[in-house]
């Protein structure tokens, strides 16, 4: 039987964004507006021929993070960082001020809720990249007051989606395929969202069998090779003005290399695979990653069987704790 150590575990979890209930929440009842795509006219979708291009004016390429190669791509587009640097400033400056005055005039506490709320829509604003750091300080309030983190909790289940035409026209170009010749159905809207894509319900016409179809976002590795280099750039300056020992370079380059990493579904497939056969080789065979549906699946098109279940935070079974003790 494999031993894998807790580094290991917490390593497959970290590659996984499974696309079903286990880790995106619904934005709706995922039965709603879901209908068979033969009867559905397809026409308009089909008329439109504008490829849908990923890795576009980018530094590097999905899982292949490269702060170097980043440096000298932006060098030479010192507009490009500098309008992105004045959208963070101008959405954040209004934020940064109320809290400063709330500290001031002794109101913390009956604005903690007001501003938990402009802190999570700030985030959600301000895209991929800070969804994805407000998503993991929600959970460490030893970095971050109660009162904010409470707020980015709501990262986890209520990022806005993107149109969701598009995802579709994705799902087509990257797959091959005619969407009505492989599904019986596919859900006209997302039925959940995260930081970097969105999931589809839908039932393959083959086999009859349910899956889970997650697109990411269109133009999300530039956006995030950008913002990763802005704050590698701004790293020192920040660690020296607080005196700090910690390398902030090799923390935001550690934590940019498995975020960029995430971009490639081809390995979110393989870890998800991987994940399964390790739990069953450890005889917790209940413990399992949905499974992957290779043939429709690509570096941005992620498809998988689909499985109903609900977070372990939320969960009252009585073998949640012996889980949780066995796998982390």
């Amino acid at each position: 039987m494999a031993i894998i150590s807790k580094a290991a575990l917490i390593s497959f979890l970290g590659t996984l964004s499974i696309p079903s209930a286990l880790s995106f929440q619904p934005l709706h009842n995922p039965n709603q507006n879901t209908r068979n795509l033969h009867h559905n006219n397809l026409a308009s979708l089909h008329a439109t021929d504008t490829k849908v291009e990923y890795g576009v004016d980018v530094p590097y390429n999905e899982a292949n993070y490269d702060p170097h190669a980043a440096a000298t791509f932006y060098k030479d587009r010192p507009i490009e960082s500098l309008s992105r640097l004045t959208r963070i400033v101008t959405k954040s400056s209004g934020f940064l001020t109320d809290t400063i005055l709330d500290t001031k005039f002794n109101r913390e506490e009956e604005m903690t809720d007001r501003r938990s709320h402009e802190l999570l829509e700030l985030v959600s604003e301000l895209g991929p990249t800070f969804i994805k750091i407000g998503q993991a300080l929600s959970t460490r309030t030893d970095l971050l007051p109660a009162k904010y983190a409470k707020g980015l909790t709501g990262l986890q289940d209520a990022v806005p989606p993107f149109s969701a035409e598009l995802g579709r026209r994705v799902i087509e170009q990257e797959l091959n395929i005619k969407l009505d010749d492989v599904f019986s159905t596919l859900s006209l809207e997302p039925v959940a969202s995260a930081s970097i894509g969105q999931v589809y319900r839908g039932t393959l016409r083959s086999t009859g069998e349910e899956v889970a179809v997650k697109v990411q976002r269109p133009a999300v590795l530039s956006n995030v090779a950008l913002d990763l280099h802005m704050l590698r750039s701004l790293a020192p300056m920040y660690q020296k003005s607080k005196g700090m020992n910690t390398d902030l370079v090799g923390l935001v380059d550690a934590w940019g290399e498995g975020f960029v990493n995430e971009l490639d579904y081809r390995a979110e497939a393989k870890a998800t695979t991987e994940f399964s056969r390790a739990m069953k080789e450890r005889g917790l065979g209940s413990v399992f990653a949905p499974e992957v549906v290779e043939e429709l699946s690509s570096m941005h098109v992620l498809t998988t069987k689909w499985v109903d279940g609900e977070r372990l935070s939320d969960s009252d079974a009585g073998d949640v704790p012996r889980l949780c003790g066995s796998t982390c």
